[in-house]
């Protein structure tokens, strides 16, 4: 049992890989398809590629949280 659920979680592992490389990979297409002609799907492919880039910077680079006025802590209503 123990063999059989590590040999689907390395399967899983080696699926997820094989996405994020193809992800890492997306603007080389792009720019690839730019290069042979074909520009809607490379200017798409770019803009894919700048919309998740600026969406995982975004969540990594939060604002500063402001501090809560006091009287809004200490009002229990």
């Amino acid at each position: 049992m123990l063999g059989a659920i590590s040999a689907f979680l390395a399967i899983i592992l080696v699926l997820a890989l094989r996405n994020a490389a193809k992800v890492a990979l997306i603007p080389v297409y792009a720019v690839r398809d730019i290069h042979h002609g074909r520009y809607a799907r490379g200017l798409f492919l770019l803009s894919c590629t700048g919309l998740a880039a600026w969406a995982i910077w975004s969540m990594s680079h939060t604002g500063r949280v402001r501090a809560t006025p006091v009287t809004a802590m200490v009002y229990t209503g």
